[in-house]
């Protein structure tokens, strides 16, 4: 038995802990990049974003309450919406606990917790989905989903 252990801790050891490819952290670094245009309210910049079609899903815990809300939309409708308004804040949406998954080299997820952060304070969190797809252009978003729940006072 002791034998045993010793080799289970031999191997363990043995083993690299795998980083992000190339093509990964493109992915994750489009990601981010999108989420900053995005805090610091770069409407016009995120068209390029997207892929034609590309949809946004947001499943929405209500403040105070344990309903959900689905909402669905175009990113174009999405985005039009964000530029309605007069008054946007700005705010930071750092991602944690990314995994990203590449199929082929030309289809890509990435999987990540974030909060919403506003004058330091978090607002909301959640886990974000990404669907990106490789274009000539880069990493396109053709699919954004994620939950969305404010944060217990």
């Amino acid at each position: 038995m002791r034998y045993a252990a010793s080799l289970v801790l031999i191997l363990a050891v043995a083993v690299p802990v795998r980083g992000q490819s190339d093509d990964e952290k493109a992915v994750q670094s489009a990601v981010e990049s999108f989420l900053t245009r995005l805090g610091d309210h770069q409407f016009d910049a995120l068209d390029a974003d997207f892929t034609p079609k590309a949809v946004i899903v947001v499943t929405r815990q209500r403040a105070g309450s344990t309903d959900w809300a689905n909402s669905y939309q175009t990113a174009e409708e999405w985005i039009a919406g964000l530029r309605k308004n007069p008054n946007p804040t700005t705010f930071r949406e750092p991602i944690a606990n990314a995994k990203v998954t590449i199929d082929s080299g030309r289809l890509a997820y990435l999987r990540a917790d974030f909060q919403v952060i506003r004058d330091g304070k978090a607002l909301s969190s959640g886990v974000d989905q990404f669907t990106l797809v490789r274009e000539p252009a880069g990493w396109k978003i053709a699919a954004i989903a994620y939950t969305s729940m404010p944060v217990k006072q």
